[in-house]
C-alpha cells in the first residue's frame, strides 16, 4: 500500500538561492534582486543538504515498494498487472530528478568553482546511487538529456550504460574524496564528514554494480573480487543510512513508518506481511532474536472471525495448501496479526490490533509483550528510527553470493553467518533509542548462537545453498527491500515465498510500470505493455520465473 513520502529536499535549490543572500545583507542600492538571483548565486552547503535529504526521501519510499513484492512488507494487489499502477510512482519520479538530480546540477558548477570537492563527490555517489536504483525499478530511464532546460524530452538511456556511467561517477567521486579542499560540506548527514568511509561506500556500490550485473558480465565477479582484494569496502561500523528525528511538527522529521503507525487511533499504516513474521517465528527453533525489534503487538492473539479475519473463516486456497504456506495466521501466532501477499480484502475496524511496524528500523517501540494498543504519539523511539541503504550485513551477504558463483571466491558459509551476526548487533544496538523498553524481553544472546548454529545446519543440508544464503539475507533488509528484489529476480530465491493469493495473478514484476506523469509529458517515453519487462541485467526466463509466483 502506498505510504507517506516526506519531502525535505525537492525546492531547496529555489530556496537556498533567496534565502541565503536575503538574509545577508539590508543594502538597498543592491545591483540584483535578492529574490531573483542567478544560480551561481546559490548556497552549495544548502543545495547539499536538499540533495542529501531528498535522497534519502527517495530510498525509503522506493524501498517499501521494493518491500511489498519482496515479501518483507504486505503487497495489497490480487494481480501484479494492477497492483501498481502508472500514477504510483509519480512522487519518486520528481524526487530522483528534482530533488536529487537537478539539485545536484545546480550544485556541480558552484563547486567546481570553488574547489569544494568533497561536495562535489558527495553528490557523485549519491547520482550514481540514484541512478542505479531507477535502473533497477524502472528499466531504461533518462538519463543523458535529463534535466536540460531546453529538452522537455529527454531520450531513454539503456540500463546498461547507465551502470557503466555510474560506475565512472564513483570513480570520479573517489578521487575528489581523496583530493585536497580547504572547504568542506558544513553538514553530512551519512558519516559526518568521514571521508575514508565515503571512499569505502563508493567502492562498494561498485561491488553492487557488478554482482548486479553478473549474469550478462562475464568479467563482473572478477571485478568484484578485486574491490574486495583491495580491501577499501564497507565492514562493520560503516553502515550507509539516514537517521531521522522525533519532531512530529511541520516538517515531520520522524521516520515515515513511525507517523503512520504511532498514532492516536492506532496503527494507520497497513499491515505486516504474514510471510516474513511466520519466517522469523517459525523457521528456527527459536524466535528469531530480531523479531521483538522489527514488529510491535498490540494484542496477544489474533481473532479468528468474519469480521476481523476474513479470511480465517475461508478455505485455504489450493495452491496455498499445496505449497505448505501459512495463509492468514502464523502458526503459533501469539498475536502477530498481518496480511498475505496480495490479498486485497476489505479494511475493518482493525487498527488497535493489527501488528504495527517495530523498534527497528522505523524507531517505533520494543515489544516487550505489551500487547497495548497505540495511542499516542510519542512511543518507543519517537520516530528516531534509520532507513538502512547499504549495510555491512548485507555486504556480506553478497560476497556469499559472489562465492557460490561461476569465478567466485571465498567460503559463503562464513559470509552468510557473518552477515547474520553483524545484523544481529545492529538490531539489537536499537534497544538504546526506547527509554521505556521492558529489557527483561531483550532476547538472550544465547539464541543468536542457537539461531546461527542452526542456519549453518540449514546450509551443511541443502542441495542449493544459495537458496539459504538468500533467505537468510531478506531477513535482515527489513526497512528498505531494494536488495531484496534484485536478490529475487536475479538469482530465483527464496524459493518458499509465500505466492499471491490469487492462483493466477499475471507475471511477476520484472519491472514497474514508467510513472503517469512522465509518459504523459515525455513524448520520448513510451508506456511499457506490462510489468513483466526484464531489466537489462535479468536475463532469466521470461515466464515461470521467479518460482511460485
Amino acid at each position: 500500500m502506498k505510504k507517506y513520502l516526506k519531502i525535505f529536499g525537492v525546492f531547496l535549490a529555489v530556496i537556498s538561492i533567496t534565502s541565503y543572500y536575503s538574509c545577508e545583507t539590508t543594502e538597498l542600492d543592491l545591483i540584483s534582486d535578492p529574490n531573483n538571483l542567478p544560480l551561481e548565486a546559490a548556497n552549495p552547503d544548502l543545495l547539499l543538504n536538499g540533495v542529501q535529504t531528498a535522497f534519502a526521501d527517495l530510498i525509503q519510499s522506493l524501498g517499501t515498494a521494493a518491500s511489498e513484492v519482496s515479501r518483507l512488507e504486505y503487497m495489497y494487489g490480487r494481480n501484479y498487472q494492477n497492483a501498481y499502477s502508472p500514477a504510483y510512482f509519480n512522487s519518486e519520479w520528481r524526487m530522483a530528478y528534482v530533488g536529487v538530480l537537478k539539485n545536484i546540477r545546480v550544485m556541480a558548477p558552484i563547486a567546481e568553482a570553488k574547489n569544494l570537492k568533497k561536495h562535489t563527490a558527495m553528490g557523485q555517489v549519491m547520482e550514481a546511487y540514484t541512478m542505479v536504483t531507477l535502473v533497477d525499478m524502472f528499466g531504461d530511464v533518462p538519463y543523458s538529456e535529463a534535466i536540460d532546460p531546453a529538452n522537455l524530452n529527454p531520450k531513454l538511456d539503456s540500463g546498461a550504460e547507465i551502470y557503466t556511467k555510474a560506475l565512472t561517477l564513483l570513480d570520479q567521486a573517489i578521487v575528489n574524496f581523496n583530493a585536497t579542499t580547504t572547504v568542506v560540506p558544513a553538514t553530512d548527514f551519512y558519516y559526518n564528514r568521514n571521508w575514508t568511509k565515503w571512499v569505502k561506500l563508493a567502492n562498494t556500490i561498485k561491488m553492487k554494480i557488478y554482482l548486479q550485473r553478473r549474469k550478462v558480465d562475464n568479467t563482473a565477479i572478477a571485478s568484484f573480487n578485486a574491490i574486495v582484494t583491495a580491501g577499501s569496502f564497507m565492514v562493520a561500523g560503516d553502515d550507509f543510512e539516514f537517521n531521522w528525528g522525533t519532531s512530529n511538527s511541520n516538517p515531520d522529521s520522524r521516520h515515515p513508518n513511525y507517523s503512520l503507525n504511532y498514532t492516536p487511533s492506532g496503527d494507520n499504516g497497513g499491515y505486516e506481511a504474514n510471510w516474513l513474521m511466520n519466517v522469523m517465528k517459525n523457521g528456527k527453533s527459536i524466535r528469531d532474536p530480531r523479531m521483538r525489534y522489527y514488529f510491535y503487538r498490540q494484542v496477544s492473539v489474533v481473532v479468528q472471525n468474519e469480521q476481523d479475519t476474513r479470511c480465517s473463516v475461508e478455505p485455504i486456497p489450493a495452491h496455498y495448501f499445496t505449497g505448505g504456506h501459512t495463509y492468514c495466521i502464523i502458526a503459533n501466532d501469539q498475536g502477530y496479526w498481518g496480511r498475505d501477499h496480495g490479498s486485497n480484502e476489505g479494511i475493518p475496524n482493525d487498527r488497535a490490533k493489527r501488528t504495527a511496524t517495530g523498534l527497528y528500523p522505523a524507531g517505533g517501540r520494543f515489544d516487550g509483550n505489551n500487547a497495548a494498543p497505540i495511542a499516542s504519539l510519542t512511543l518507543g523511539a519517537r520516530g528516531n528510527g534509520i532507513t538502512p541503504i547499504l549495510l555491512v550485513s548485507t555486504v556480506d551477504f553478497w560476497r556469499a553470493e559472489a562465492a557460490l558463483s561461476p569465478g567466485g571466491t571465498g567460503d559463503a558459509r562464513a559470509l552468510m553467518l557473518a552477515g547474520i551476526q553483524k545484523s544481529f548487533t545492529k538490531v539489537r544496538g536499537f534497544i538504546s533509542r526506547d527509554a521505556t523498553a521492558v529489557l527483561a524481553f531483550v532476547p538472550a544472546l544465547g539464541d543468536d548462537t542457537i539461531y546461527m548454529n542452526e542456519a549453518g545446519v540449514a546450509y551443511d543440508a541443502s542441495p542449493v545453498k544459495m537458496n539459504v544464503v538468500i533467505k537468510e539475507m531478506f531477513v535482515t533488509l527489513y526497512g528498505n527491500g531494494i536488495d531484496a528484489y534484485n536478490a529475487y529476480r536475479r538469482t530465483g530465491y527464496p524459493l518458499d515465498m509465500q505466492p499471491n493469493v490469487d492462483p493466477l495473478p499475471g507475471g511477476y514484476i520484472r519491472s514497474f510500470f514508467y510513472p503517469a506523469s512522465e509518459v504523459s509529458t515525455n513524448a520520448s517515453v513510451a508506456q511499457k505493455s506490462g510489468v513483466t519487462t526484464r531489466v537489462f541485467w535479468d536475463n532469466n526466463p521470461t515466464t515461470g520465473f521467479p518460482v511460485g509466483n
